[in-house]
């Protein structure tokens, strides 16, 4: 597309009048803000500006026949309703991030004290020491990832470390022989061993609950998610202008195959969400066409991986429409799979990979307990069972979901059919009385 194309109307953020526009938008919806609305309304416009700014790459990766002045409005209240929705999702993360924090360091003090008796003194301030030790490693590695030394070798070292201390402290503490192993319990690095794997595993399991709560928070809204993807499409029209080279940056390369995956997964699980409460036919065409427009995107990234000469160009036209989409809410727009004989061996490719993904997941916490078993470890006796039923259940369910692509959808059916069970809705309502046989 050339230079022509682009229409007198486009105008950069950077001149007088649209940050004036984005910033009436912005405190237009607060007549008279208080004083501790005004960070929060600063940090608004200011995110608000910067997504606004995208205008021109927009416009100017834009069919010649669309009218741009008729997008200019949507452009500029899509930049402020995300800008609100971004800062407001980034506050419900930290707090959620907190409260993950503060319930993970509690219960891996409850475990250091209960299960692995670190009680006395010494024993508390050497737990302490290696704790403190370790967590400095860790930082003073992380501020290093961008050299090779430390991002392919003290990284990965690191994180053994952490990681396998866990399984080393609840060898020591339930091991029935052999001898060698019932002595390190008694090893004065012991309590170091085991508060750092507890709070390593203690971390990552509050950041799991944090993820879960936020993407579940995202999956169930009841309206299409236009102010996540619009978020993610601007950034990407940010990142697809060329160096000096006319070659994109690596930085620029990995963060837009990151955010296309992001694209791809929300309107993979935005779409549906979106159109519950019809029937099960729509949902099911809906739930379809979620997965072409999803697999359609996901497409894309081979277009940065291994990019031709017009790549980049039809790149941006490619996220320019999709953008268009989101802004008009015309979501009968979305981009359809195009069905090559390329694209047809890629998918033989990644469902044979995903099989064999979810088939290893599958077998882990199997092969973990009879790893741990072999170790001559014992739990205690409730939990023994609990844990292979629960590792049993897990490779059930996966292996299901593997098998039935579909299996998902009749899961919710019986749910669905069991709401509507006269009897459950009575053991609902009262969970006090039970029902005789």
């Amino acid at each position: 597309m050339t230079e022509e194309a682009v229409p007198p109307v486009v105008e950069p953020v950077a001149s007088t009048t649209a940050p004036a526009t984005v910033a009436g938008s912005v405190a237009g919806s607060v007549a008279d803000p208080v004083e501790d609305e005004r960070p929060y309304l600063a940090e608004v416009f200011g995110l608000a500006k910067k997504l606004d700014g995208t205008w021109p790459l927009f416009a100017r990766s834009l069919d010649p026949a669309t009218d741009p002045a008729r997008l200019r409005g949507r452009y500029r209240s899509a930049a402020v309703s995300t800008a609100r929705w971004s800062i407001r999702r980034r506050n419900v993360d930290g707090y959620v991030s907190l409260l993950a924090l503060l319930l993970m360091f509690a219960v891996a003090c409850t475990v250091l004290v209960t299960i692995f008796s670190v009680d006395s003194w010494q024993e508390l301030g050497s737990a302490v020491g290696g704790l403190v030790v370790f967590f400095g490693i860790v930082a003073w590695a992380e501020n290093r990832r961008h050299r090779l030394l430390f991002r392919f070798l003290i990284n990965p070292l690191v994180n053994v470390v952490g990681f396998g201390c866990f399984p080393v402290a609840l060898y020591g503490r339930y091991a029935s022989g052999p001898a060698s192993a019932i002595d390190l319990a008694g090893r004065w690095w012991m309590p170091i061993v085991q508060s750092i794997g507890v709070f390593c595993v203690g971390l990552i399991l509050a950041w799991a609950p944090v993820q879960g709560a936020m993407r579940l928070w995202d999956r169930e809204s009841p309206t299409f998610p236009a102010e996540p993807l619009f978020e993610h499409l601007t950034t990407i029209l940010a990142r697809t202008e060329p160096d000096r080279r006319g070659q994109l940056p690596p930085k620029a390369r990995q963060e837009i195959l990151t955010l296309l995956a992001k694209v791809a997964v929300l309107l993979r699980a935005g779409i549906p969400a979106a159109a519950r409460g019809g029937t099960s036919l729509t949902r099911a065409v809906v739930r379809a066409r979620a997965i072409e427009a999803s697999k359609a995107v996901a497409d894309l990234q081979l277009w940065i991986a291994l990019p031709s000469p017009t790549s980049h160009d039809d790149f941006r036209t490619r996220i320019a429409e999709l953008t268009r989409t989101i802004l008009t809410a015309e979501y009968d727009r979305l981009p359809i799979r195009e069905a090559t004989p390329e694209a047809t061996r890629r998918t033989w490719h990644a469902r044979a990979l995903e099989a064999a993904r979810t088939l290893i997941i599958a077998l882990v916490p199997l092969a973990v307990l009879l790893l741990v078993h072999r170790l001559g470890l014992t739990l205690p006796s409730p939990f023994d069972d609990g844990a292979l039923i629960a590792a049993l259940a897990w490779a059930v369910v996966l292996l299901l979901g593997l098998l039935d692509p579909n299996f998902p959808v009749h899961l919710a059916a019986v749910r669905d059919l069991t709401s509507l069970n006269p009897f459950t809705r009575a053991a609902e309502k009262k969970p006090g009385r039970r029902l005789s046989p």
